[in-house]
């Protein structure tokens, strides 16, 4: 029975390959026609066929881009549909937070805060799950490719350039920077 289904399979394989040699024949045989139609044509004629030939490529190449265009946009569409599907939890978790906490007249604070820190951590789970790195660069050496000073900090302890505060933590995808973190830096004491 196996051996059926592979000759069956080898038979399909077999005029495949057939309809491809065909096709590929036919292609040469089209494009030595249009060589020797060319040749027997006047110098004028030949011009004409081959600005025509031109102005066709041209044609197929623009058409290439505008595919290419519409296709690269779709996939960001779906990109960016897939990830705020995933924030949607996130929304409607934060939602209930502060419905709960306002309702509430004898509301917990420490239940509060511990439910906007499930959501954050949710939040920070649904970042590195789609590839987004977070920078928290406090104690390292200033980067200007990664780090924005905001302001700069006295300090005999720490040495120039260090970064002693992080205000805000910057973040990159793909090894392209989203936002720098935002950073005082040490200088020297005056």
């Amino acid at each position: 029975m196996e051996e059926e289904k592979d000759n069956q399979e080898n038979g399909e394989l077999d005029q495949k390959n057939s309809v491809l040699e065909n096709n590929e024949n036919e292609a040469l045989e089209d494009t030595n026609e249009d060589n020797e139609n060319i040749k027997d044509l006047s110098p004028e004629d030949k011009i004409k066929e081959l600005e025509d030939k031109l102005l066709r490529t041209v044609a197929e190449m623009d058409n290439i881009r505008k595919r290419s265009d519409k296709e690269r946009s779709e996939a960001y569409k779906i990109g960016a549909s897939i990830f705020i599907k995933e924030m949607l939890p996130i929304t409607d978790n934060l939602k209930r937070a502060l419905s709960s906490f306002t309702n509430d007249k004898n509301s917990d604070s420490d239940g509060f805060i511990d439910g906007i820190n499930a959501i954050l951590r949710d939040f920070e789970s649904l970042l590195e799950k789609t590839g987004v790195e977070t920078i928290n660069p406090e104690g390292e050496k200033f980067d200007p490719n990664f780090h924005e000073a905001m302001f700069e900090i006295p300090s005999e302890e720490a040495n120039p350039g260090i970064i002693l505060e992080v205000i805000e933590q910057g973040y990159i995808l793909e090894k392209r920077l989203l936002r720098p973190a935002k950073v005082g830096v040490a200088s020297k004491k005056v």
